[in-house]
């Protein structure tokens, strides 16, 4: 036989608390149409130049970059030019079917590299517009913002309400001594 074991337990009453939250009246702060407008507004201007100074940066990236490959260019086609050089003299010196085959090759790979140069020095070319076109428009931009800044300062010294100086008092003119009427002449005697 098993024997069950009964619990007895004492039910234990909790009071229930229910806890608001107090309601506090925040007035919203309403803003105008006019003041959301020119927040973005002047969001949108320091985004802009922000873009300007990114497109200028990467312009000047650019120029650098096809630099980088028009100097090593030219420098193959310098090689080349020498290869073709020491090609033709060997042909002068003894012609033969293998050196004249390796003067065409030269010349052929002479001919790539100038076309290669002459390529790298029209992308550096449009490069160099796009730079001159990205700091033109930078310049403007900076300008631009400083006049604003400068407006803005000048706006808000002239609206500033003025302070008067004190005025001077009058002071009031003591008679230190009266002085004697002026004798009267009679008119009528």
């Amino acid at each position: 036989m098993v024997t069950k074991k009964t619990r007895t337990s004492k039910k234990r009453v909790t009071k229930k608390t229910v806890t608001r939250k107090a309601r506090t009246t925040t007035a919203k702060k309403s803003v105008s149409p006019i003041a959301q407008l020119e927040q973005t507004i002047t969001k949108s201007q320091t985004q802009l130049a922000n873009l300007y100074t990114k497109a200028a940066t990467q312009a000047q990236k650019s120029v650098d970059r096809i630099k980088g490959q028009l100097d090593k260019a030219v420098a193959r086609q310098a090689a080349q030019r020498d290869k073709k050089n020491a090609a033709a003299e060997k042909v002068k010196a003894n012609r033969t079917a293998a050196a004249v085959k390796a003067l065409t090759r030269t010349r052929e790979a002479l001919r790539a590299a100038g076309q290669k140069t002459a390529e790298l020095r029209a992308q550096l070319k449009e490069a160099k517009t796009a730079l001159k076109t990205a700091a033109d428009a930078q310049k403007k931009s900076a300008a631009q913002q400083k006049v604003l800044d400068k407006f803005e300062s000048d706006w808000a010294k002239a609206s500033k309400p003025k302070k008067r100086k004190a005025t001077a008092k009058r002071r009031t003119k003591k008679a230190a001594a009266p002085t004697a009427p002026a004798a009267e002449t009679p008119a009528s005697e």
